[in-house]
């Protein structure tokens, strides 16, 4: 799973700012599609500050055509994207329009493994739905494909996954800055969780419980 990182460096209102919430407040995660044969992260940035009005581009992440997947908000900041379920959804965005065309095979791939990590990350995230499943929102043709087949395809590759955990180097990076916060804080004392981390060794139920205490304690 490739991850790009482009918090910070899209185009943002000149006055307008996002509001925040704890990484807990997260109990979804909303499946988009952009509504558009082409385009990028930095292009639907650009949409919803000019055309929306909105401080920056709604969607905490964007998959490519390619499978690459681009971070574009932190976690804990609210975008637009599904109404009134914004504060407790975080938005996926893969691009294309899925009414005419369908998600490559790298970006659907990319899709349950950035979900998969993102439930471990984000214990409290259980639910997964695409944007016409929030309220209010019926009448969205998005993003199309069906959610009870991603849901099926995303609990077979959690059930056939390796125990070994294969994360990017950025999660891994991102893995370690957060252990090394744990011990600094002294909220938990054992060494050895941050050699299993730098050695790449964590299984998937360690990282879960990693992850849990990451959740509730350091991103609280």
């Amino acid at each position: 799973m490739i991850v790009v990182d482009l918090r910070g460096k899209l185009p943002v209102h000149k006055t307008k700012k996002y509001n925040t919430r704890k990484a807990s407040d997260i109990r979804s995660l909303a499946i988009h599609h952009s509504l558009t044969f082409s385009g990028s992260a930095q292009a639907f940035a650009t949409y919803h500050i000019n055309t929306n009005g909105w401080p920056g581009i709604a969607y905490t992440y964007v998959i490519d055509k390619d499978g690459t997947i681009n971070q574009c908000l932190d976690h804990t900041t609210v975008g637009y994207h599904v109404g009134n379920s914004n504060k407790h959804a975080l938005g996926i965005c893969l691009v294309g329009d899925f009414r005419n065309q369908k998600p490559t095979d790298a970006q659907y791939k990319s899709a349950l493994e950035l979900v998969r990590w993102l439930q471990l990350q984000l214990p409290n995230a259980v639910e997964v739905k695409g944007h016409s499943q929030y309220p209010g929102y019926s009448w969205k043709a998005c993003p199309v494909i069906s959610m009870d087949q991603f849901r099926l395809d995303l609990n077979r590759s959690n059930k056939n996954g390796d125990d070994r955990m294969e994360l990017s180097n950025y999660q891994w990076n991102t893995l370690e800055s957060n252990v090394n916060q744990l011990l600094n804080k002294k909220i938990i004392s054992d060494k050895s969780w941050l050699e299993k981390v730098q050695k790449r060794t964590i299984t998937n139920s360690e990282l879960n419980w990693l992850n849990n205490v990451i959740a509730m304690r350091l991103l609280k």
